[in-house]
């Protein structure tokens, strides 16, 4: 079974953690690591590719380092404020679809902040989230490459202001939408939980998303309670 996780810079705290969550649920896991150039392996992964290009337009230099990879069988792309409190198989995931998406369960109404991080987003204008970016991109998982590489060539035809935010939910978006791969939705609620959103769902969520600053800390104390331990399960 095989994950794979983007992470650029010097603090490997949580890709670390991340990393423990998975080999706890999945001890033969093949746990790729996508990087540039100067960012530090991360413990207890398989093998790390290095990409070439502007990390500071992150969204894109995300999918280019996904399509590059070009990893040819399923495999499961997350974000590495998460832990995996069961297993997930990609495999199980897909079925017989090309592609699974983690479909927003939480702050679908919500209202797009149209200044976030300096973007200018004013074509959202009292747009809700659930309208915008019904999928979010901390776990999806694909078939094979095909799926990243129709998203990054998305990207690279959107304004330029998405390939530093926003830009890989854009791209998702229409991809999923567009017809060209049978696609599957899966529970924000299952795949990538809120830990302060637990009492309003039902069943067990499989993997938790520690999403924000404010998540740090409660991520590491999760992750202590769990007995993990960085590059071990």
């Amino acid at each position: 079974m095989s994950f794979v996780f983007l992470h650029v810079g010097e603090d490997i705290s949580a890709p670390a953690l991340l990393v423990s969550s998975i080999r706890r649920q999945t001890p033969d896991a093949q746990i790729i690591q996508c990087s540039d150039g100067a960012t530090q392996e991360v413990p207890g992964v398989s093998a790390v590719h290095r990409e070439t290009g502007d990390t500071g337009n992150l969204m894109s230099f995300r999918l280019a380092a996904f399509a590059a990879l070009g990893l040819d069988r399923p495999a499961a792309y997350v974000d590495t404020d998460m832990l995996f409190v069961r297993p997930v198989d990609p495999v199980r995931v897909l079925g017989d679809t090309d592609v699974a998406v983690c479909d927003r369960s939480f702050g679908r109404d919500d209202v797009i902040n149209t200044a976030f991080r300096g973007m200018d987003l004013t074509e959202y204008a009292n747009r809700t989230f659930g309208e915008i970016y019904p999928y979010i991109a901390c776990f999806t998982v694909t078939r094979g490459p095909a799926f990243w590489q129709a998203c990054h060539e998305e990207l690279l035809r959107l304004p330029e202001k998405f390939r530093f935010w926003y830009g890989d939910q854009e791209a998702i978006r229409n991809v999923a939408d567009g017809g060209a791969f049978r696609v599957k939705k899966l529970p924000e609620s299952i795949c990538g939980c809120l830990p302060d959103r637990l009492a309003e769902i039902s069943g067990a969520p499989r993997v938790l998303h520690f999403k924000g600053p404010q998540r740090k800390q409660p991520m590491i104390d999760h992750a202590r309670s769990m007995g993990l331990k960085p590059g071990g399960g």
